[in-house]
């Protein structure tokens, strides 16, 4: 037993006194007194007691009990403080899905099943959205000692939301004020009203534009455009155009480009195929095919449903890529990339280029300084060149100052670089000849077809595990 502390006491009777660490126990250990002497009395007892101070639950029965029946050398529970009432913190309960991470429903056969899109919350005007449970605070409890002990502080929380929504009168709940989709971002409830498209986007409508969400229940056009705050689903094809969402984006057959092809979402992407397109998700993609295309997550990308391939193009994910084929038969070049965050790749490289696109300007400029300048001192230059000498002094000064801030963004940006050590590449069929590994950099040539397999960097080297 752990004891804060203890007393002895003599008298003709030996007894010593404990208190639990916590400070909420008292024990009393007897020792049989020398033959002859005399055992304590009730008074003693309790005197003792007082005296080591303990004031607080003392039971008397007990010490009774001993007095008329004394027993040795074995503790003997004596003082019980009043336990702490611990409170309970305030939480939120929202009652619509918050986890945009979680993946839409499949049919038997691994395709996606559009009618259970668990990643869009759908809300009606009046729907709850969220409850706030207020904080419960505790008791104080009382030691042996007969001084008070608190219970543990707890945590106030707040409903936070934005427009279309309101709170009821003691604000412990909010209500959708409109038909639209629910998103919770840094711990505030945002409702995006719904613009309903009923056929195409097309000539008819023109480019979409919209602050909130956007249902298309026909196609896009080649050549439109269709931008969002909140998120966009299109119930049939998207040709050679542009979507920009920031929310989800929910293709139910899939993006069919050329040129100007592009799609591009804060959070995820759930579509049917997507050929020839540029895209990009910040949260995961998943697919029935990839054909063709530039595909960049910052999650994990999922090629799954009866075709399952990815075939051609550039695909990139931050964590996983899993798909059953990969490449073609043709030799198709195919460059699967993970382990990286496309977006900061993407915005390295960017600047990289800027960078080498003004150091070449400076120099161009500083060369023609120099040139101009000689003339300037030899007094053979015209109006015309000393304009462009001029031109040329306020140019290089300006570029003294771009070239820093650009390296410095990019020395922050490649801080930032965070491998996933996680990341891997998983062909749940077959791979061609013709197909490109990149895992955290290292790179890997299929040279023979392979399958019913894992990639994995181990160490630096690209190595192909059974599933």
């Amino acid at each position: 037993m752990s004891h804060e502390e203890y007393k002895v006491c003599f008298k003709d009777e030996c007894m010593k006194i404990m208190v639990t660490d916590d400070l909420m126990t008292g024990y009393i250990l007897f020792y049989a007194p020398i033959e002859g002497r005399k055992p304590f009395t009730k008074e003693d007892i309790m005197n003792n007691l007082r005296t080591a101070g303990i004031a607080y639950g003392i039971d008397e029965k007990a010490v009774d009990e001993y007095v008329s029946s004394p027993i040795y050398d074995e503790d003997l529970l004596i003082a019980r403080g009043l336990e702490v009432v611990q409170g309970q913190n305030a939480y939120i309960e929202y009652k619509f899905n918050t986890n945009i991470r979680i993946r839409p429903e499949h049919n038997p056969n691994g395709t996606v099943n559009f009618r259970k899109l668990n990643n869009i919350s759908h809300v009606e005007k009046g729907d709850l959205l969220a409850e706030l449970h207020p904080a419960v605070f505790g008791k104080d409890g009382i030691n042996v000692y007969g001084k008070p002990v608190p219970p543990a502080k707890v945590s106030q929380a707040v409903l936070k939301y934005g427009k279309n929504i309101s709170a009821s009168q003691d604000n412990l709940r909010i209500y959708s004020l409109v038909n639209g989709h629910a998103t919770l971002e840094n711990d505030r409830v945002f409702v995006s009203d719904v613009y309903e498209v009923p056929y195409d986007v097309d000539n008819s409508t023109g480019d979409i534009d919209y602050s909130g969400s956007v249902v298309i229940n026909g196609n896009v056009r080649t050549g439109f455009k269709v931008r969002a705050t909140g998120d966009v689903e299109v119930i049939g094809i998207v040709e050679d155009a542009e979507i920009i969402s920031g929310g989800q984006v929910v293709l139910h057959h899939g993006i069919h480009g050329r040129i100007r092809s592009q799609i591009v979402a804060k959070g995820n992407i759930v579509s049917k195929f997507i050929e020839n397109a540029r895209v990009f998700a910040g949260g995961y993609i998943e697919a029935e095919a990839i054909i063709q295309s530039q595909v960049s997550a910052n999650g994990d990308i999922i090629v799954s449903g009866t075709k399952g391939y990815i075939r051609g193009g550039h695909t990139r994910s931050a964590g996983i890529i899993d798909a059953k084929v990969v490449g073609s038969d043709l030799g198709i070049s195919t460059l699967i990339e993970v382990g990286l965050n496309p977006a900061l790749q993407d915005e390295i490289a960017r600047l990289k280029v800027a960078i080498e696109e003004k150091e070449a300007e400076d120099k161009k400029y500083r060369q023609l300084y120099e040139v101009l300048k000689t003339r300037l001192e030899k007094n053979v230059i015209n109006e015309q060149q000393k304009n462009i000498l001029k031109n040329a002094i306020i140019r290089i000064g300006e570029l003294k100052k771009e070239l820093p801030k650009l390296r410095e963004d990019l020395s922050e940006k490649m801080e930032k670089i965070d491998n996933n050590k996680d990341s891997l590449i998983i062909v749940r069929d077959k791979i061609y000849v013709g197909s490109k590994l990149v895992i955290l950099g290292e790179t890997k040539n299929i040279m023979s077809p392979d399958g019913f397999c894992k990639y994995i960097n181990e160490d630096g080297v690209i190595k192909s595990l059974p599933l």
